[in-house]
């Protein structure tokens, strides 16, 4: 245990003003949500959709941008991206802009030297999240790491001894926070609802953080809580739902819809024209 007086903290203090370290809030590579969302390492987004819905589509396209923009190393514990390079084919696409299967030569290269410069993956035999959290550590301090992926929460495995379920994931989300302001890390968890029900017109209900099984907990712990919606299933488009931000400077809560283009697996703001990522777009003379 340690006593904090503020006199210890005058350096951080007064380095808010201009960010701090905790503050670094950086742009997602979309206009539209930005204005909603901006993300800073050391803190915790819990994202939710039902199956389908886009939420994994979505989170590798933000990671693709935030590469880009600002050089995040990102590390996936992902089984059903199983296998491994089917996840690479979805981030090679959006990185090059088409189907892989219309790749060049030199378009392999470029997808395959964009992912070996900022991409990692595990696969363990026995992921705990104890096993999970000191592979990343690993890869942190050998290669570096900005973000690490949990995809989804329910291929973790779990010995919850005598706790209930309430009280186990707040010790994990707990164990979890700690390690992301430790290690400066931003840590991404992709947890599914539990089982929704239609209505009477065969629609499933907007979902919330609340929907996930333990669901008081996950919207408690969370700096930042995303949900994931298609209201048609019919069409290729996204509502993303801020549900929650836990610090002002974070953005604020709110919806932006996107559309998703089946071939490249890009996303564009629906007022936007083109499905293109940050660097493709030209600097104005």
């Amino acid at each position: 245990m340690a006593i904090i007086l503020p006199s210890s903290l005058n350096k951080e203090f007064k380095s808010m003003k201009s960010g701090g370290m905790y503050r670094a809030a950086l742009n997602t590579g979309f206009d539209s949500l930005d204005s909603n969302i901006k993300l800073a390492k050391g803190y915790m987004m819990i994202n939710t959709g039902y199956p389908s819905s886009g939420k994994s589509e979505f989170l590798d396209a933000i990671l693709v941008n935030m590469a880009l923009l600002h050089g995040w190393k990102t590390m996936y514990f992902s089984p059903e991206n199983f296998p491994t390079e089917e996840h690479m084919a979805k981030i090679g696409e959006k990185y090059i802009g088409t189907n892989l299967r219309s790749f060049t030569a030199q378009q392999d290269s470029d997808a395959l030297g964009f992912m070996h410069e900022y991409y990692s993956w595990m696969d363990i035999d026995d992921p705990y999240l104890d096993s999970i959290l000191g592979h990343a550590m690993e890869q942190k301090a050998k290669h570096g790491l900005d973000c690490l992926v949990i995809d989804p929460w329910n291929n973790v495995y779990h010995e919850r001894g005598g706790l209930r379920e309430d009280e186990y994931l707040s010790e994990c989300l707990g164990k979890i926070l700690r390690f992301a302001r430790v290690n400066k890390i931003f840590l991404a968890i992709v947890a599914h609802p539990k089982n929704p029900q239609k209505d009477k017109n065969g629609l499933y209900p907007v979902p919330d953080l609340y929907c996930i099984s333990g669901g008081a907990m996950w919207r408690n712990k969370a700096d930042y809580g995303v949900c994931y919606h298609r209201p048609n299933m019919g069409e290729h488009r996204l509502e993303v739902m801020i549900q929650k931000i836990k610090q002002k400077w974070m953005g604020k809560v709110g919806v932006e819809t996107f559309d998703y283009d089946l071939l490249s697996g890009r996303f564009k703001g629906t007022m936007e024209k083109e499905f293109i990522l940050p660097h493709e777009i030209a600097v104005p003379f």
